[in-house]
């Protein structure tokens, strides 16, 4: 089938929900979530080792892939951690299938993994042919009907696949569907190439870097930490964000991350030991506040005890890209998260101390999720105001009722706008609002 232009094939009455200020803009917003960004972005941590230094290694590994073929690797004004790797040139992208070769079929999440420049696991592998040889290179399709089942060993036949790319065959069917206890792990296929043009190398997220999208570095940029500060990640698994932050600080101060889910923050945590600042809790941040104002060493905490509070919400993630079918069904599934993230708030705006600096972000696109809440916040707490969301990377928020321009302009959205900061850049879409609390 051609690539899709909405991530709502199966559900098209969701699109309604997602702009119904601006619903003039959805088409060019669904085909924009469905496309994959061209850039990959590697945040390197500058308490461990140079941007020049990690920079070598990106060239090295991407020389060795692609010899005088490999794109380019550059850095960001104003954003001095950030490398970002360009897409390989057009001409060298493979876009339509080898018809002699055999099929992988993949579902849509890992689909979207692979357009990213990851390799297969096996988890993701729905359907392989039968007699397909370890080092076969085969067409890899994603099933977007998702009606392709598990271990299946024909061709897959169906006009809701979408060719993807080509891979290099690294497990076999009876290591993949092997019906034990224990499922399959590990690198199934190894990607030769994409459609989308973004280099085949996996993640090469070290302790000395983090592949990060741009809009998430952003972010903390925004909340701009200063060493001595003590700060807190409301929401922080996995903890990219939260190791940003103690990253600008120097890892001099305190960062407090708090995550509801255990399995989450136990899974962070040996990547947060390298750090003497940060302090991580299993804890749900909608009951962060405590009713006394005794001094606490962990959550709940009394009012006004921190400098800057970063707010990156549970969301409905619509700002992933690239989106080939949305995981949400049901319209009432959107609309539960905009009653989390006011809960969260009320909590973060109670913890911010006079003079300090509150974060609002989402990874998602929704007007509900996004500019609807900056709104409400105003209105309920009039303690708080709008300053601007800088470094600018992004483009203004959209127009909304509640909203007046000047308050919009202090806004980022990441999305398909001309009028985007990111000079270029094409990044999943993201937004991002700050706050700072009256003397």
């Amino acid at each position: 089938m051609l690539y899709p232009k909405t991530p709502f094939l199966s559900n098209p009455l969701l699109e309604a929900e997602i702009l119904k200020v601006n619903s003039a803009a959805l088409a060019q917003l669904l085909e924009w979530l469905c496309l994959t960004p061209c850039i990959t972005t590697y945040r390197v941590n500058r308490l461990r080792t140079t941007v020049a230094e990690y920079r070598e290694k990106l060239v090295d590994k991407l020389t060795a892939r692609y010899g005088q073929r490999a794109p380019k690797v550059y850095g960001l004004d104003s954003l001095p951690e950030v490398l970002c790797i360009a897409a390989l040139d057009p001409q060298f992208v493979e876009s339509s299938p080898d018809l002699t070769l055999k099929e992988v079929i993949v579902d849509t999440v890992c689909g979207a993994a692979l357009l990213r420049g990851a390799h297969i696991y096996a988890p993701g592998v729905l359907a392989m042919e039968s007699s397909t040889q370890p080092q076969e290179l085969v067409n890899v399709f994603s099933d977007l009907a998702g009606k392709c089942k598990r271990g299946m060993a024909s061709r897959y036949e169906c006009s809701d696949k979408v060719f993807l790319g080509q891979g290099r065959v690294l497990m076999q069917r009876y290591q993949l569907f092997n019906n034990n206890e224990e499922p399959a792990s590990g690198v199934a296929v190894e990607m030769q190439s994409n459609i989308s043009g973004v280099p085949a190398l996996g993640d090469l997220s070290s302790a000395d870097a983090l592949l990060q999208n741009l809009p998430s570095i952003v972010c903390v940029r925004v909340l701009d930490p200063q060493p001595g500060e003590r700060v807190l990640d409301m929401c922080a698994a996995p903890g990219n964000k939260t190791t940003h932050i103690a990253e600008l600080m120097g890892d001099r101060g305190c960062v407090v991350a708090l995550d509801s889910s255990k399995s989450r923050v136990l899974g962070m945590r040996s990547r947060l030991g390298n750090y003497k600042s940060i302090q991580a809790h299993v804890f749900d941040s909608t009951k962060a506040v405590c009713p006394t104002d005794s001094p606490s060493a962990g959550p709940p905490f009394p009012c006004a005890s921190f400098d800057r509070v970063l707010l990156d919400a549970p969301c409905s993630g619509l700002g992933n890209r690239p989106q080939l079918c949305c995981t949400i069904k049901q319209a009432k599934v959107l609309q539960s998260y905009p009653n989390v993230q006011r809960r969260l708030f009320v909590q973060a705006v109670q913890l911010l101390r006079p003079g300090g600096i509150l974060v609002y972000s989402t990874c998602t696109v929704t007007e509900a999720e996004c500019e609807s809440i900056v709104a409400w916040a105003l209105k309920k707490f009039p303690e708080i105001h709008l300053v601007e969301a800088s470094p600018r990377w992004g483009s203004p928020g959209l127009p909304m009722p509640q909203l007046d321009v000047s308050q919009t302009q202090m806004l980022q959205r990441f999305g398909p706008s001309e009028d985007n900061g990111s000079k270029g850049l094409d990044t999943v879409g993201f937004f991002i609002a700050k706050f700072q609390k009256d003397l």
